[in-house]
């Protein structure tokens, strides 16, 4: 299993601190959002130099997901416009730090309006520009679905692949983001598409969980609450798909108690000695 953390739930200041600590807890990579893990970060600041920087302090860590999540889908042209180029200042410091891939959610449109068509196209008129560009410097860009952006269900993140068209488009999947108290009870078919339509662009997964609690799904430690984490593992076998698993909202010692009950139930699954 390849275990990852997000920097910025790592309990370390610094990037050689945040990696060495996360390091020592068993991790292989990072997702790393540069403004939530460097001090003197500044977007609109990119130098080959400063990025290369960052790689040193990196050291031997593996970066799954460099986070730029913007909206994309933002309905003003002018901030629209400050999302466009925040994010192909991340694909030139991806060039040099070598993530799998740039990621992002597809966020919201106009209000009432951000399941629409028109979003959708907004949208795709967007990511158009943001992958031409990454092909440009060979980078990847990662979208991740949510129940509540315009990218909403594996279905339309199959449409989006579809419509750009490019090897450069990859998937980071987060089962629970996909989730709301309407469709929970279907979280088995939820899954099952989005395996089935796009396993192939997966790059990266999302580890959490949630239970039920008052009419609204409410956080919950992974494996305590109601994912079905066998159905993923059995997915991800049966693609063969042999990617970075990213714990989501906990510390590294709460990533080493969740890893190992990962691995308890993908050894119990396959009867792994």
């Amino acid at each position: 299993m390849k275990k990852g953390i997000r920097g910025h739930d790592v309990e370390a200041k610094g990037l050689e601190n945040i990696w060495d600590t996360a390091k020592k807890a068993g991790m292989e990579y990072l997702q790393l959002v540069l403004e939530k893990s460097l001090d003197d970060f500044k977007t609109g600041d990119f130098t080959e130099e400063y990025a290369e920087k960052i790689k040193v302090q990196l050291g031997d860590a593996k970066v799954a997901i460099l986070g730029s999540y913007i909206n994309p889908s933002n309905p003003d042209d002018e901030k629209l416009r400050e999302e466009i180029e925040k994010f192909k200042e991340k694909i030139r410091y991806a060039k040099i730090l070598k993530p799998i891939a740039v990621g992002t959610e597809t966020g919201k449109y106009k209000e009432g309006e951000t399941y629409s068509e028109e979003a959708y196209q907004r949208l795709l008129e967007t990511m158009r520009e943001i992958v031409k560009y990454a092909e440009k410097y060979d980078v990847n860009i990662g979208i991740e679905g949510v129940c509540w952006f315009v990218i909403n269900d594996p279905k339309k993140m199959k449409r989006i692949i579809d419509d750009l068209a490019s090897p450069n488009v990859k998937v980071i999947f987060d089962p629970v983001n996909y989730l709301n108290f309407d469709n929970y009870r279907n979280q088995d078919e939820m899954i099952r598409d989005a395996f089935d339509l796009f396993a192939d662009r997966i790059c990266a997964i999302h580890a959490k969980d949630f239970t039920v609690e008052d009419g609204r799904l409410k956080g919950a430690k992974i494996t305590e609450g109601m994912l079905n984490y066998n159905l993923i593992f059995e997915k991800m076998r049966e693609y063969n798909l042999d990617i970075p698993i990213i714990c989501e909202g906990i510390n590294e010692k709460d990533a080493i108690v969740a890893f190992e009950k990962l691995e308890n139930i993908k050894d119990m699954m396959f009867d792994i000695n």
